[in-house]
């Protein structure tokens, strides 16, 4: 990695949203793309609507909004394809990778295992079956998430 990459990597502050991990920069772009499309398509089917002396003013209103959440998609759409998602999902099993990913994300592997050990089981068994072992075998053997299995199947892995 080059100085100018890893200066890149730190301007970027990512936060989680909702279950996700975003850049708040993005974020807050396509928050206000969200806002500037839907008004614009808002007040524009308005006009559009009242203007027209066959629609009933308050069904103007409501075909009015439905334009507006048009904009909405639009702006939605817009904000997918420049913003790529932030995650990364995939088999790390090596320690060195795993502490690769999470300094990216500004943590440490102890701070990891210990968000490990308090997660809700719905969301250790989705990393289950998402096979990521690698991180799972962070999980302290003091904790209700921990099983001995995940170290062992990292163990194998590093064998073959």
């Amino acid at each position: 990695m080059n100085s100018e990459t890893t200066k890149k990597d730190k301007e970027k502050v990512l936060t989680e949203v909702w279950g996700d991990t975003v850049n708040l920069k993005e974020l807050m772009i396509s928050v206000f793309l969200g806002v500037v499309f839907t008004m614009v398509f808002y007040i524009a089917g308005r006009a559009v609507f009242q203007s027209m002396d066959s629609i009933d003013g308050e069904l103007a209103k409501g075909y009015a909004l439905f334009v507006g959440i048009v904009g909405c998609f639009i702006a939605a759409f817009i904000s997918a394809k420049c913003f790529k998602p932030k995650r990364f999902i995939g088999e790390l099993e090596d320690i060195g990778e795993i502490e690769e990913v999470l300094e990216y994300a500004h943590m440490t592997v102890e701070q990891e295992a210990e968000a490990l050990s308090r997660l809700d089981k719905s969301v250790i068994k989705e990393m289950e079956d998402l096979q990521l072992y690698g991180l799972l075998a962070l999980i302290p053997e003091n904790s209700p998430n921990y099983k001995p299995e995940y170290r062992q199947y990292v163990q194998r892995k590093k064998e073959d």
